[in-house]
């Protein structure tokens, strides 16, 4: 029997992306070998303490500054030290020796403090615990309330394990339910409605009102972290009681902030009900990733008494943040990370422009990856195939023009400017341009910016993905700095490019002309983003660059053009520049 566990679909696949700094009071190692991994784990100020890492476990380790660890490679005794807030996984190289590696999920751009108390000296977290069965429950009280106490127990042991929480049941009763309703999602909320946890933080109801048929069904929900109702369908009469803790594990990941799992050992995949909870050696366990968010939301509950998923402190809000996104952009068609970051409040970027921005480059890296995901051009396929090269440019700017032009009136325009020249820019060379880079670090972190990139691919205008960046990062830096100053970043370049680069290039300089152009026409209202929305061509915005002369080194374009004051390269400017001005979108303007 297959069904669907939780409230939320699928998340996104974890990535090996940039590191992150100190964010919160906990790390995570995970031991991704099939063996048994001796470390010794070493806090500041404390004696080093052995532990055997299992096969798949992920352990939480819990400090206020940060930790090292040493194992033996197969070869030495290796040494790393851990930062807070992060997950690592030991795993074996291809001669079979080990080493460490950090998972990357974001990085913050801030300073963050540690929290209150000490993480060795505080007792775990305790949340109190209500279980009721509905009126259709067939065995005798003694009988459900003894299976139930126990299920809740195992799985108390379990989040201990990974997150320094433990479950008490203070209260056991039962409620009504009505027949007629058969959809899950409104059997939560008759039970929400129904059902006052208290004395208890969180009431956990076991229905068992209808017979789940064959076939993949919602048996379990809550509606998001720290919410105080969880319900569970006591299924079929033959699932196993692994299974069933399985189950109410999961949705306990839920209560502590889990998303889904790809992860086929983590309880946190989001089938459950297969035959993997049958095998004797299977065991409920947490993935790396989602065992760092419940440990961060159970240090806040079990450090400084949080009740709220909003309440958690703010840097514990935002390392949650750049969680939920980086996953949020690995799987765009999930709600899952987008929820979870809704309910735990706005991270705090700093300016109304930014968060246009990142809005955005968000949906320009979703229409890039549902592209990606489509057949190519030369397939078969029926059906839609995917954009590549310059049409893939177009249906970027397009898209980036629709969606800035929702932006706030005095916005709109450098919304746009910088969202097409973050998202098909170089990244490397944008976190070069003094003007570029702050702002760059306000709207993604590293790790959104690799995730992006990738989706992105190639745009090209003209066949070229050089020209296409230029263009719109030469339009960008009109919108930050002002013409002047763009034509001077612009003409500075391709000198560089001229000692020992790609050499000088014309081409470049005429993309770059003509995204200046296109910013400043844009600025002065005389181009509209919904023309551009609808009708933007690379053709029409970019002239034609195949007889202009490139890869010139410095002497070359000396000998050819004198310099930068010499009449022959002034002639080559203005041909170029007249070539922009009467390209077929300009004309009539006035």
């Amino acid at each position: 029997m297959w069904f669907r566990g939780g409230w939320i679909p699928a998340v996104g696949c974890w990535l090996l992306l940039a590191a992150a700094p100190c964010l919160a009071d906990v790390m995570v190692v995970a031991n991704r070998t099939d063996r048994r991994v001796p470390v010794e784990i070493t806090l500041p100020g404390s004696q080093p303490w052995k532990v055997k890492l299992m096969p798949r476990q992920s352990r939480p380790i819990f400090a206020d500054s940060g930790a090292s660890i040493a194992f033996h490679s197969g070869r030495e005794v290796v040494q790393y030290n851990l930062v807070p807030g992060s997950v690592y996984f030991l795993g074996a190289r291809d001669d079979g020796t080990l080493d460490l590696e950090q998972i990357g999920l974001g990085e913050s751009s801030s300073f963050v403090a540690g929290l209150p108390g000490a993480a060795a000296t505080t007792p775990p977290a305790t949340i109190t615990v209500k279980i009721l069965v509905d009126d259709d429950e067939t065995t005798s009280r003694a009988m459900w309330e003894g299976k139930l106490r126990k299920r809740v127990e195992q799985a108390s042991q379990i989040l201990h394990r990974h997150a320094m929480v433990k479950l008490e049941v203070v209260a056991v009763d039962t409620w009504t339910t009505d027949n007629s309703v058969t959809d899950f999602h409104a059997t939560l909320k008759e039970f929400e409605q129904n059902v006052d946890p208290f004395p208890a933080q969180l009431a956990i109801g076991f229905c068992s009102q209808f017979e789940v048929s064959q076939g993949r069904t919602h048996m379990g929900g809550t509606r998001g972290a720290l919410r105080p109702h969880i319900l569970l369908r006591e299924w079929s009469r033959h699932a196993s009681e692994k299974g069933k803790l399985e189950l109410l594990v999961h949705e306990l990941g839920h209560y502590l902030g889990a998303a889904h799992s790809p992860e086929p050992d983590s309880v946190m995949r989001p089938v459950l009900g297969n035959s993997d909870a049958r095998r004797k050696e299977f065991v409920v366990q947490f993935d790396p990733v989602n065992t760092l968010l419940i440990s961060m939301l159970g240090e806040e509950i079990r450090r400084r008494r949080v009740s709220r998923f909003d309440q958690v402190a703010p840097a514990t809000r935002d390392r949650f943040h750049e969680i939920y996104e980086v996953l949020g952009y690995a799987r765009p068609e999930d709600p899952a990370a987008g929820i979870l970051r809704h309910q735990i409040g706005r991270q705090r970027r700093g300016d109304p422009l930014s968060d246009a921005v990142r809005d955005v480059i968000s949906k320009m890296t979703q229409a890039a990856r549902t592209n990606q995901r489509l057949p190519t051009a030369d397939s078969a396929s029926p059906g839609p195939h995917r954009f590549e090269g310059d049409q893939l440019f177009e249906q970027l700017v397009r898209l980036a023009a629709q969606e800035s032009a929702k932006a706030p009136e005095n916005l709109r325009t450098k919304v746009f400017l910088m969202s097409v020249g973050i998202a098909v820019g170089d990244p490397e060379q944008l976190n070069k341009l003094p003007a570029i880079a702050p702002a760059l670090a306000r709207i993604e972190t590293p790790a959104e910016r690799s995730i992006r990139s990738g989706y992105i691919g190639k745009p090209t205008a003209q066949g070229r993905h050089d020209l296409a960046r230029h263009f719109t990062v030469a339009a960008m830096l009109v919108g930050l700095q002002g013409r002047e100053s763009a034509e001077t970043l612009s003409m500075a370049k391709e000198m560089l490019d001229s000692n020992g680069g790609t050499g000088f290039s014309f081409a470049d300089l005429a993309a770059d002309k003509a995204g200046m152009h296109l910013a400043s026409e844009l600025s002065d209202g005389r181009v509209k983003l919904e023309t551009l929305a609808s009708k933007f061509t690379a053709k029409d915005y970019l002239p034609d660059v195949s007889t202009l002369p490139e890869g010139m080194t410095t002497m070359q374009f000396i000998n050819q053009f004198g310099g930068m004051n010499d009449p022959r390269f002034q002639d080559m400017i203005e041909r170029i520049e007249k070539s922009v001005r009467t390209l077929p979108p300009y004309e009539g303007l006035k």
